[in-house]
């Protein structure tokens, strides 16, 4: 082998070497993400009013199924003007939410 080649095999070294260090701290977030594997994360960094028709749409629900939710003591609307309905996302958040409709669903009621 020339001068060369052996600078060049050396720096290869020294970068397999730094991966293998950012691989070794990366562990503990590696062993994170397989633990939350498959679970639904969702974090709500400020809480804020949302109108109804952003509640159909994070719950995936028809806009008359906000009413139920109501009667039924899951969600507590705010009045704004007396009229309009507004809600808190965080208690939004808490409730489960049905997978989006896809073409070919069979429409079960």
């Amino acid at each position: 082998m020339n001068t060369l080649d052996l600078d060049a095999l050396d720096k290869l070294i020294r970068k397999a070497q730094k991966l293998q260090a950012l691989v070794a701290d990366l562990q503990p977030f590696l062993e994170l993400v397989r633990q939350l594997d498959g679970k639904e994360i969702v974090t709500v960094p400020t809480d804020r009013l949302i109108r109804a028709s952003e509640v159909a749409k994070i719950l995936c629900i028809d806009h008359n199924a906000i009413g139920k939710l109501v009667k039924a003591g899951l969600l507590t609307p705010l009045y704004v003007n007396s009229e309009q309905q507004k809600f808190w996302l965080s208690e939004v958040m808490k409730l489960p939410r049905k997978k989006p409709w896809r073409i070919g669903d069979r429409h079960h009621d």
